[in-house]
C-alpha cells in the first residue's frame, strides 16, 4: 500500500490563501463554530502536546477583543475550516483514521505558523481582569 500524499508547507499555504476573503464572513465563521467540536474530537489523540495550542487558535480566532494579525487569522481560520470541511485530500470516509493525516498536517502547520500570536494571546488573556475577559464561543460538543 502506498503512503498518502501529505501536503507540504507550500501546498498548505496555497489552501489557506483561499480563505482570505472569508475571514470576515459571519456565515462562514458560524459554520466553523458549528463543526469544530466533532472535528477537534477526531484529531485530539493525534495532536498530543499540541492539543492546547489547537484550542488556543480557535479561541484567539473568535475573540473579538483580540487584535490578531490578519495573516495569522487567515492561517488559523483556514486550518479550522479545513478541519471541519468534508472535502479533504485524504477523505476519512474512505481511509478511516489514515484520512486524518491531512487534517492534522494542516492544523500542525497552522499551529507552528501561529505560535508567536498564540504566545501574545496568552499574555493578553493573562493581563485581563475577569470583567474585561471576553468569552469566545466554546467549540460545539459533538
Amino acid at each position: 500500500m502506498s503512503q498518502p500524499n501529505i501536503p507540504n508547507g507550500d501546498q498548505i499555504m496555497a489552501m489557506l490563501n483561499g480563505v482570505k476573503d472569508k475571514v470576515s464572513d459571519p456565515k462562514f465563521l458560524e459554520n466553523i463554530q458549528k463543526g469544530i467540536g466533532p472535528a477537534f474530537e477526531s484529531v485530539k489523540a493525534q495532536l498530543g502536546t499540541s492539543w492546547d495550542d489547537a484550542q488556543m487558535i480557535y479561541h484567539m480566532a473568535f475573540d473579538a477583543g483580540f487584535d490578531m494579525k490578519m495573516e495569522t487569522k487567515v492561517a488559523a481560520i483556514g486550518a479550522l475550516a479545513y478541519l471541519v470541511s468534508p472535502i479533504d485530500l485524504l477523505p476519512e470516509r474512505f481511509l478511516g483514521p489514515l484520512g486524518l493525516a491531512d487534517d492534522v498536517a494542516v492544523l500542525m502547520y497552522a499551529l507552528n505558523y501561529c505560535k508567536p500570536e498564540i504566545t501574545r494571546y496568552q499574555a493578553y488573556k493573562a493581563a485581563q481582569t475577569p470583567a474585561q475577559a471576553s468569552k469566545p464561543i466554546p467549540p460545539a460538543a459533538g
